[in-house]
């Protein structure tokens, strides 16, 4: 994006500088593209295409949050209590029981504390990016999704951002973020992280259970996902930084109105 350029060295891009000094050359790029390209060995994402594969698990972010090297430390924390348990089941493991397996056990498994990740309103943009999160142990739900895309591209699905900056149109009856994946059934999905939602997704892909999915919501509200293809046409409207249009997304009013017409 065009706010990474200045800090392209210690992201890794500077490929004609060989002699940096402390290793920056190395970057977050390259444990991105070494543990997404790893994830592939994961059962769940062997009919993934790969257009979609390599921007919403490959990407390092989401839209303007503070970049760091949040994969490796997704992977350390996640993998042996969650993911490879999944690996040794004696069952088919699908993407569907890797998202309620993280989105439901994740939130107290970081830094060793029992104190679980929580909801708090009106973080963004104080608190959104993992690192943060992490350490403050609170997001409201740009950050919580967020954090919940992160993991999901960790092990494998593709995921991104996904709300609205203004129900029914008004800014001043405020905004939503949630997330966007990529199932089993090479569709997406919405879900909510569990701190934001409170469910416990046994209903996983039913999107009538989320608050916001219902005529009255949808009526006269725009809809986005992000994305950082910047061959796409249109932007991510940014609620807490509207001005910026540097985030690329997709237009998902039509496809939220249709899901939700149902509600």
């Amino acid at each position: 994006m065009p706010f990474d350029i200045p800090n392209a060295g210690s992201l890794g891009f500077n490929l004609d500088q060989p002699n940096l000094p402390d290793g920056l050359g190395y970057g977050i790029i390259e444990p991105t593209i070494s543990i997404s390209l790893d994830a592939k060995k994961y059962p769940w994402t062997k009919n993934v295409p790969k257009e979609v594969y390599f921007e919403y698990v490959g990407n390092f972010a989401n839209v303007n949050e503070s970049r760091n090297n949040w994969r490796q430390l997704m992977y350390d924390a996640l993998f042996e209590a969650l993911i490879e348990p999944l690996l040794t089941s004696d069952e088919d493991t699908i993407v569907e029981d890797v998202v309620k397996s993280l989105n439901q056990n994740m939130w107290t498994m970081f830094h060793n504390s029992d104190e679980e990740i929580r909801f708090k309103s009106g973080q963004t943009p104080l608190v959104y990016d993992p690192m943060s999160i992490i350490t403050f142990r609170y997001a409201s739900c740009t950050g919580l999704s967020i954090f919940l895309v992160d993991a999901l591209r960790t092990f494998g699905i593709p995921a991104r951002l996904a709300g609205t900056p203004a129900w029914n149109g008004k800014v001043e009856n405020g905004n939503h973020s949630w997330v966007e994946f990529y199932g089993s059934d090479s569709q997406w999905h919405i879900i909510e992280a569990k701190p934001a939602s409170g469910k416990d997704d046994s209903d996983l892909l039913n999107p009538c259970q989320y608050w916001f999915c219902n005529r009255e919501r949808t009526d006269g509200t725009p809809f986005y996902a992000a994305s950082l293809d910047r061959n796409k046409e249109g932007s991510f409207p940014l609620a807490w930084d509207i001005d910026n249009n540097d985030v690329m997304g997709e237009d998902r009013t039509q496809f939220m109105v249709g899901l939700c017409s149902k509600c």
